[in-house]
């Protein structure tokens, strides 16, 4: 252990976290990042599944991104359909 980590809890007791951070957005990553992939993963190579999962959600969020800022997730697809009039 470095000696500055020696005097850490210390002064986190004293003064706080660091820029106002706390544990809770940290775990939340966690859990994100690693927790639900590994769960989804068939546990044989679990890292490269987990990896493969991670990729597909970070480019999922993109493409939602994209296409907000497109104006293509307005509305519902119906609703470019014209109206079926029947006959009768």
């Amino acid at each position: 252990m470095k000696h500055a980590a020696k005097h850490y809890p210390e002064l986190i007791h004293l003064f706080g976290v660091p820029n106002g951070l706390c544990s809770s957005i940290t775990e939340n990553k966690h859990i994100k990042v690693v927790k639900e992939p590994w769960w989804q993963s068939s546990r044989f190579n679990a890292i490269g599944q987990m990896l493969v999962t991670n990729q597909r959600l970070d480019k999922l969020a993109a493409a939602q991104v994209n296409f907000i800022s497109e104006g293509m997730l307005k509305g519902t697809c119906l609703e470019k359909i014209p109206s079926i009039r029947l006959i009768g």
